[in-house]
């Protein structure tokens, strides 16, 4: 669930980045926000807040990923991470993604930061697609422009 702050955070900053923005009409569980991508892509986003207690801790209830869908996880501190679905179901723990979390002698935010307030793989999705889901070809991408 996403408080009304941490949408209005995302739109506004996409729309600070260029973006089209669209809003479902009726009933979309998993998507608050479409944006048209320059060629005409529609990406999907869906905002979500930390759950109570641990402040960069984020849940989705049924994560299917899909090429263009995003999580936009918004810390209590304003961090947004823009995880492409896939990236969120591959280090989450069924639906439950903790940053905090020790991965491998690291938190996770630290093998994920290329996702933190990276507008760009939204606005910019064509050149990013082939590789938002693998962080280190994505920082290699980012890197080398």
């Amino acid at each position: 669930m996403a408080s009304d702050t941490a949408r209005q955070l995302v739109l506004d900053a996409l729309k600070q980045n260029g973006a089209s923005l669209f809003t479902p009409l009726v009933g979309a569980d998993d998507v608050d926000v479409a944006v048209r991508g320059s060629d005409g892509q529609y990406i999907e986003v869906l905002v979500r807040t930390p759950g109570e207690g641990k402040p960069r801790a984020f849940n989705v209830a049924r994560v299917r990923p899909k090429p263009h869908w995003f999580i936009a996880c918004v810390t209590t501190e304003n961090e947004t991470w823009l995880l492409p679905s896939g990236v969120f179901e591959r280090f989450s723990d069924a639906g439950k993604l903790d940053l905090d979390e020790d991965d491998g002698g690291e938190p996770l935010s630290e093998r994920l930061i290329v996702y933190r307030d990276r507008w760009q793989l939204i606005t910019d999705f064509k050149k990013y697609r082939s590789t938002l889901t693998d962080p280190v070809a994505l920082r290699m991408m980012i890197a080398f422009g």
